[in-house]
């Protein structure tokens, strides 16, 4: 027996021995092959074991392994690559680009991760790199363009003003914001349509503190197999914002600097505004038609002080604007912990006075590894906003812009002694009943807002077991807003009140709670043919709290005394809370086989504290289907195609956001005076069976990868039926409410097609084409309403007809004759008459375009690289809401003419032309300014929005002299050129959804030069 286990041993060492012999210390190091950089992060597995490391800062890394074993190395966007150990030395590893990365995108939601392979919904992700250091102050600007199906109009040149965003059209009728899609930051479902301030017709965007340079990518969730699951909050599309995040290897260390000036875009010369002597001669022709004598003529030129020096009011408020952008950023980590870190600071002066934007922020991301079984994620975000905006287009006296118009160009800025006039007598200067100075309400006027925002979040995951996954997710919003409102006593709105001041205060707490398991099963005895399953639950808490105070009456002779406290008459103070509350059980499921077929499900039940206590409650599905043709094996005998998908979904989803937190609610007030003692009146009638507005999408799509996937085709059909349209309706007054009632009573229905082009038209050694081209097309239609054939102000609500048809007269030109305009009198315009009043009214066309478009290219020849950017616009048509005073003959002593109507006006019987007779008051003209189709412009367009050359200085030996890993120079034009089809189109056809120019700060053509520096 001791003979046996003495030969044992001996055996047992001679093995112990022999496998020491051959397993070794592997070290080797992994570059790219397209530039021999070292690739820090990749991964270096054992194949057949769980073994592994990730190559440090230089690109090397060390392993035991024995000779015959696998390595296998991985990275993000190279091909894998497989290597055999042998006896000898460990060759350089040189990971190849992989063409196909493009199809190997990843969708990212708050609930999990998804490979494009094998997903089933409908949904564009954009990287977060190609919208670095764009002069952007909102980061929904980087979307335009970029994502098939979505509208992002910028119809202001404020600085954080908010964007209008709309995901395969309009979602509803009950508001703008209800058509704003979700947004979701690192998980968080944020506050992201709320804008608690109104400053004389500005906006403030609660975006405007996220830094476009943390952000490491956009998706854009568009179909119910992508939104099903956010439920109640899912109709109008979800946009899911990931930012960066540390990665293992070297310290990298990253300085962004960025300066430049901007200017207004150019007005286009239809809507020029008459110089001094033109108005003068259109003054004096305008009342000579009206039956004025010379001398009468005269008088008046004096009155006006026509024989005066002039003023051109457009250069006078608007100057030269300024940015100037630095972000620094830090990633770094290793097997264990992975940071990202950054500090930006953002400021914007715009081209007209009183406007700007500053903007600092601070962001850390830290995931740590405990063990094989736990690992964490923090994320934090703090930003802080500060505004200045003037009164805008929809202010009448001290909008800047809107004065550049309206004032007459002999109303003079300035006093001969070079002070500002703020003379309110005499209709030289500014009488107090029609119009002021800008530039002395720009002085002395005050309005400005301050944004606090704090998101934060915390994960843990925790590895059950292999196929099993436990994640906890809880998150913060943190925002206050406060404002500052000072008119001044001496000129404009708050002259009567000698002078007005406001202080406002909001505070908005969100929090946020999620627990969700995750399970795989792969089944037995099928290779490639798994089974993945999501359950969990979550729940989310908003408060919101406002308060208000208002005076009136501040000394004339101590301007500088601006607060609230210092006016003699308090006049209102006002103080309220708004809560709710969101919570539900969600599910999600999938069975993939060997990547060929995919079938997905989602169930989530809703319930919410803004719906009616009979409908509180809700459910909502989808179900998904796609199939990759391209892994059939009759598929490979082609060539022509690397990648063919087949894939469907149908669903349902809600809209929230149509309601107010209370809306369902009967409610009363008691600040009612009643014999000087408190008195209480009901308010609202409520309805207790209020519910969301919901959605049934349906949705077929078709991939198409051309030459390795180096070009990705998608096509996509849609159908939206959007029904519970939520209406105001009329109840019988002798239920005490004359208010009406908010009901779930309408139905409509969007649907379109989206095409998509992307990829890598060429790539050779020297040079690279990366291309995105775009476009979508929707058509929009109501199908049911509480009453049909509404007139709504501009608009007709009817069913069969988009939402946003203008309902107007139609404009039959002008009588050569005599020069009055004509109208039709009936709807088949078969007669005309001079009456504007007895023209038929009619739909006639709408605000929302057909089709939106952008077309992206990048090219880089040896480090030079050149991005051009376009976006388009076409099928809608837009108006003018100030077009009545800016071209009638009635209010010519009241406001300055555009060009186009001064240059093609009637003078000679006989002209044929589409301008009317030059009158003051009185005849066919009297009328001809009034809203109908002659100001409904064509609202097609081309725009060159972006234009950068720079060079990447990436060879240049002296860089790891200085232990720099990057160099990039650039220059970059925004808004460089806009093709329009309209002649007679007088402003930026880049207006608001509902397609009205209100005079708003136009937006802004930029030039800025920039550096990229890494460590």
């Amino acid at each position: 027996m001791k003979k046996i286990l003495l030969i044992l041993l001996t055996l047992s060492a001679f093995a112990i021995n022999y496998a020491m012999a051959q397993s070794r210390k592997i070290t080797g190091t992994v570059t790219s092959a397209d530039d021999g950089q070292p690739l820090p992060g990749v991964s270096v597995a054992l194949q057949g074991t769980k073994q592994g490391v990730l190559t440090n800062g230089d690109g090397t890394f060390t392993l035991n392994a024995s000779t015959g074993q696998v390595l296998v190395f991985t990275y993000v966007g190279f091909t894998a690559q497989q290597i055999i150990v042998t006896a000898g030395a460990f060759p350089p590893v040189r990971l190849k680009a992989d063409a196909r990365v493009l199809s190997d995108v990843v969708i990212k939601d708050s609930y999990g991760t998804q490979s494009r392979k094998s997903y089933t919904g409908a949904a564009g992700v954009v990287s977060g790199a190609e919208n670095e250091n764009k002069p952007f102050s909102t980061i929904q600007q980087a979307l335009q363009g970029e994502v098939a199906g979505v509208n992002v109009q910028i119809n202001s040149g404020q600085p954080g003003a908010l964007n209008q965003v709309r995901i395969r059209g309009i979602s509803s009728i009950s508001s703008l914001a209800a058509s704003q899609p979700l947004y979701v930051i690192d998980g968080m479902i944020i506050n992201g349509s709320n804008d608690p301030t109104q400053r004389g017709g500005g906006t403030f965007n609660p975006l405007a503190g996220i830094n476009e340079n943390d952000i490491e990518n956009f998706t854009v969730l568009k179909d119910a197999a992508a939104t099903a699951i956010y439920g109640s909050r899912g109709s109008a599309g979800v946009i899911v914002i990931n930012t960066k995040r540390g990665r293992a290897g070297k310290t990298q260390i990253r300085f962004d600097a960025e300066a430049g000036v901007s200017s207004n875009l150019p007005v286009p010369q239809a809507g020029k505004i008459l110089t001094p002597d033109q108005y003068r001669s259109m003054f004096n022709e305008a009342f000579a038609n009206a039956g004025y004598t010379a001398a009468q003529i005269a008088t008046l030129d004096n009155s006006y002080a026509l024989n005066s020096a002039g003023n051109n009011w457009y250069d006078l408020v608007t100057k030269r604007g300024t940015q100037q952008q630095y972000n620094v950023s830090l990633t770094t980590g290793d097997e264990k912990n992975r940071v990202f870190s950054s500090f930006g600071y953002f400021r914007q002066e715009a081209t007209v006075l009183k406007s700007n934007l500053n903007r600092v922020t601070g962001t850390l991301n830290w995931d740590h590894t405990i063990n094989k079984n736990f690992s964490t994620s923090t994320n934090l975000n703090a930003s802080s906003v500060l505004q200045n905006a003037p009164l805008q287009g929809s202010a009448y006296y001290s909008s800047p812009l809107a004065s550049a118009y309206f004032l007459r160009p002999f109303q003079l800025a300035y006093n001969p002694d070079g002070s500002l006039n703020s003379s309110t007598t005499g209709n030289g200067n500014f009488p107090a009943s029609s119009n002021s100075n800008p530039l002395y309400i720009a002085a002395n006027d005050k309005r400005g807002l301050g944004n606090v925002r704090i998101l934060g979040a915390q994960t843990i995951k925790w590895n059950i077991w292999d196929q099993l996954k436990y994640t906890g997710y809880a998150s913060v919003d943190y925002q206050t807003y406060e404002e500052t409102t000072f008119l001044n006593p001496t000129m404009g709105d708050a002259l009567s009140l000698k002078g007005s001041g406001t202080s406002s205060y909001s505070r908005y707490f969100n929090w946020l709670v999620r627990n969700q398991l995750d399970y795989r099963y792969n089944v037995h005895g099928v290779e490639d043919f798994y089974i993945d399953a999501t359950v969990g639950y979550e729940a989310q808490r908003s408060k919101a709290y406002f308060n208000q105070a208002y005076a009136t009456g501040y000394p004339l002779t101590q301007p500088t005394l601006t607060a609230v406290s210092n006016a003699a008459t308090p006049s209102t103070a006002s103080e309220n809370t708004s809560n709710y509350t969101f919570d539900a059980i969600y599910s999600r499921a999938s069975i993939n086989y060997k990547n060929l077929y995919s079938l997905s499900g989602s169930y989530r039940r809703d319930g919410g504290s803004r719906f009616g206590i009979n409908n509180n409650h809700g459910s909502f599905y989808s179900v998904g289907g796609a199939w990759n043709i391209d892994g059939e094996d009759f598929f490979k005998k082609q060539t022509i195609l690397t990648t063919l998908k087949l894939r469907s979904s149908y669903g349902t989803t809600g809209n929230a956001n149509v309601l107010g937190n209370y809306t369902w609610r009967p409610t009363a007030g008691y600040g009612f005076n009643y014999n000087l003692a408190n008195g209480q009146a009901y308010n609202t009638v409520g309805n207790p069976s209020l519910t969301w507005e919901s959605s049934k999408k349906f949705d077929i799509g078709l991939d198409f990868g051309f030459f390795n996937d180096r070009l990705l085709f998608n096509i996509d059909y849609y159908k939206n039926k959007i029904d519970g349209l939520i209406q105001n309706v009329n109840i019988p007054w002798e239920t005490g409410f004359s208010s009406g009632q908010y009901q779930n009573i309408g139905a409509m229905q969007n649907k379109g097609w989206e095409f998509t082009i992307k990829g890598i038209p060429v790539k050779t050694k020297d040079f690279t084409w990366n291309v995105n081209f775009n476009a979508a097309y929707n058509a929009n239609k109501i199908t049911k309403l509480a009453q049909n054939n509404q007139v709504n102000g501009s608009y007709w609500l009817a069913t069969g007809y988009d939402y946003y048809t203008y309902y107007t007269r139609i404009y039959a030109g002008v009588d050569p004759a005599n020069g009055n305009a004509l109208w039709f009198a009936d709807a088949n315009r078969t007669t005309t008459t001079t009456s504007y009043s007895a023209a038929a009214r009619v739909p006639y066309g709408h605000a929302d375009p057909k089709i939106t478009s952008g077309f992206s290219n990048n090219f880089n020849y040896k480090g030079i690289i050149l991005s051009v950017d376009f976006y388009g616009n076409f099928g809608n048509r837009i108006s003018d809401s100030w077009s009545y005073y800016l071209n009638d003959g009635t209010y010519i002593t009241g406001a300055n003419k555009y060009q186009y109507t001064w240059l093609n006006r009637w003078t000679t019987p006989g002209q044929i032309t589409d301008v009317p007779k030059n009158v003051y008051g009185g005849g066919s003209s009297s009328s001809s300014s009034s809203f109908s189709s002659r100001f409904l412009y064509y609202g097609d367009y081309i725009r060159l929005k972006n234009l950068s050359l720079g060079y990447d200085f990436k060879n240049l030996s002296i860089l790891k002299k200085y232990g720099m890993s990057r160099l990039y120079l650039y220059g970059r034009v925004t808004n460089v050129w806009t093709k329009t089809y309209d002649k007679r189109l007088p402003f930026d056809p880049e207006v608001p959804i509902n397609g009205f120019n209100t005079q708003d700060i136009p937006q802004v053509r930029t030039f800025t030069i920039g550096l990229n520096v890494g460590f």
